[in-house]
């Protein structure tokens, strides 16, 4: 699916950055395309994650890509 972009290093951390998230709530073996999906899209606009620790952004990432389904 994102084999030939070419992706800037701001969009990679964005995305990178989101996936963590999915990784520490899901664990690494359970990455869908649809949370790959998810992802791109959100590294790719301009919202900001909320400020604080990593469970409240994990949470975050959760409920936003659960409301989006």
């Amino acid at each position: 699916m994102f084999d030939n972009m070419q992706w800037s290093a701001e969009l990679k951390k964005r995305y990178n950055f989101v996936l963590s998230s999915f990784a520490r709530m899901y664990g690494p073996n359970h990455i869908t395309m649809e949370m790959m999906h998810f992802s791109y899209l959100w590294a790719n606009s301009t919202d900001n994650h909320p400020e604080g620790t990593l469970t409240t952004i994990d949470f975050y990432f959760r409920d936003l890509w659960i409301e989006k389904k």
